[in-house]
């Protein structure tokens, strides 16, 4: 168990890495201005890739254990692509970005939902090094193609961002094939009624699950497009910064999660099931919260000296982020424990109320306090949605318990370096 978190948790670690390295370039070439030009595009890209994982998304991990991969590859693809169709045509007709990103933006979203449905097949068969890989191309590609155009001074805009993540995607697009090959058997044939019982189960599982998503995703992101329409794209590079380094803490529990999620998926064992969910909360909160201590306490210098004079303010964001986010970190697990056990309704109303609470937040404290004010609402909306999971989960009979017992603790310890040494 040990050995497989942390070879996630390697893997996450250093794409965050790389991540902020992107971060950095972006930032000292583009300023604050173009990283929130950045911003604003990722999470458009995320807003579509919700309605793509409605079939495409973390179903698929629950049900590649008992369907056949061939129908599921050919429904998630199906709709994917219809999803990326109408979203260019959304965003030509919307005019919510400016005309010149619509079809980029839409390309990228179908390249990005290709990868995430061939990455979530290999978790659902425990190929979860695999998904790793793909997981980690995408930024070391987008940073050395990135790095390329800008120190070469071939394109110094927000269009290299656009070329280099397109350039990412479509590898990992590639190499997923590969390691997808030996897991479709050649005798697996799809027919009309299979496909159609497929798509029912996906869509059934899926838009439980997404709803979950489109909450938490609107809630989390929905003060970009706030910051930029009330005050300016600068705002939303600096706060969008501060979210990203705090947002950082996460890839320990999402470490966690992916092992969580797939050995759930595949056990029926209800009390097994609590007990591990049990035990990786306690370690995930605890790790966790060594590491939000240290980032809060990063001195404003630093960040500028990495990202530029106009990010003098990202410390004070963070302090007002850490409390929410790392909470969160809570809920994250504990609601991977309901995904797993297929009852995904119940992150779609613990996150439905967090993004409820953050709307009315956002509208009270955003137009005085700027980005101070996004952060604040940001770890209200968080803290809320921690509070009902964890109602949830007492109620399927889990217990709260924050951190592991010193015991607990010297055990984990001797685990990870017998790991190192090997």
């Amino acid at each position: 168990m040990i050995k497989k978190i942390f070879s996630t948790f390697t893997f996450k670690f250093a794409a965050a890495i790389i991540n902020l390295l992107i971060a950095v370039i972006v930032s000292q070439f583009l300023g604050a201005s173009g990283k929130g030009e950045q911003s604003i595009l990722l999470a458009t890209i995320s807003i579509i890739l919700l309605f793509d994982n409605i079939v495409g998304g973390a179903s698929v991990i629950y049900l590649v254990p008992r369907l056949k991969i061939k129908n599921v590859i050919t429904v998630a693809y199906i709709w994917s692509t219809l999803v990326t169709i109408i979203s260019y045509f959304i965003l030509h007709f919307t005019k919510l970005l400016s005309s010149d990103f619509n079809l980029m933006i839409a390309i990228l979203s179908g390249l990005s939902s290709f990868v995430s449905i061939n990455s979530s097949i290999l978790i659902g068969k425990e190929e979860i090094n695999k998904s790793n890989i793909l997981n980690f191309i995408i930024p070391f590609v987008t940073i050395i193609v990135l790095a390329v155009l800008f120190f070469g001074n071939l394109c110094v805009n927000i269009n290299a961002y656009l070329i280099a993540i397109f350039s990412a995607y479509t590898l990992a697009l590639i190499v997923s094939f590969f390691f997808l090959k030996p897991l479709i058997s050649k005798q697996e044939k799809t027919s009309f009624f299979g496909l159609k019982k497929t798509f029912k189960l996906l869509t059934v599982f899926g838009f439980q699950n997404q709803l979950a998503h489109v909450f938490q995703l609107l809630s989390a992101r929905i003060s970009y497009y706030l910051l930029e329409y009330l005050w300016s794209k600068a705002e939303v590079g600096i706060y969008s910064n501060a979210v990203s380094i705090t947002e950082s803490i996460w890839m320990i529990s999402s470490s966690i999660c992916l092992f969580q999620y797939a050995r759930i998926s595949n056990s029926n064992d209800k009390k097994y099931n609590i007990n591990l969910t049990e035990t990786l909360t306690r370690y995930g909160m605890l790790i966790s919260f060594i590491v939000i201590l240290v980032i809060i306490f990063i001195p404003s210098n630093l960040y500028v000296f990495i990202f530029g004079s106009e990010f003098g303010n990202i410390n004070k964001i963070i302090w007002l982020l850490a409390p929410g986010i790392w909470l969160f970190t809570y809920a994250l697990i504990i609601g991977h424990f309901f995904s797993g056990s297929g009852k995904y309704y119940i992150n779609a109303i613990a996150s439905g109320i967090g993004l409820l609470v953050n709307i009315i937040s956002l509208y009270l404290l955003v137009p005085k306090y700027h980005f101070y004010g996004a952060a604040i609402s940001a770890s209200i909306s968080y803290i809320c949605t921690s509070l009902v999971v964890l109602i949830f989960f007492k109620k399927a009979g889990g217990k709260f318990i924050l951190f592991p017992k010193y015991s607990e603790i010297k055990i984990l310890i001797k685990d990870a370096k017998k790991l190192i040494i090997k």
